[in-house]
């Protein structure tokens, strides 16, 4: 079974549909992990990551969200921690290609663990450093 790091741009696919693109492809890959077909790993940056998006930039109410990051939890199972000897290699990374320091953390842990990292962040997409939700389902064989 294949492997694949997911991070929260992805992830808020599952959550909201309008004005997302690629939302089809991102289901799909979390079907293909209910089914599976492919290993979903996160990040425990991602439970920050969105819950922060859910509050603030989406206005959940507190208990929506609360469940919302829940129901997340026991779908992927547990969390990755971020190991401090990636931090060189996200710092470097997030310096060569201008990203932030979350989504070069994201790419570095996908390195290290030696799993593709999907992605909608344009950033890590152009840099080469992730793949989109829908070429990550193509090349996985998810419908």
């Amino acid at each position: 079974m294949s492997s694949t790091l997911v991070d929260t741009s992805v992830l808020m696919k599952w959550f909201e549909q309008s004005g997302e693109e690629e939302v089809d492809a991102a289901r799909r890959l979390r079907e293909g992990h209910l089914d599976g077909v492919v290993t979903i790993q996160l990040l425990d940056l991602a439970i920050y990551e969105v819950s922060n998006v859910l509050i603030r930039r989406r206005r959940w109410p507190a208990p929506a969200a609360t469940e919302a990051i829940e129901r997340l939890l026991v779908l992927v199972g547990p969390l990755i921690l971020l190991d401090p000897a990636w931090l060189r290699d996200a710092l470097a990374l997030a310096e060569q290609h201008s990203l932030s320091g979350y989504d070069a953390h994201w790419a570095a842990a996908a390195r290290h663990l030696g799993v593709p990292l999907v992605s909608a962040d344009r950033r890590l997409l152009d840099s080469g450093l992730a793949e989109s939700a829908t070429s990550a389902a193509t090349r996985l064989g998810l419908r």
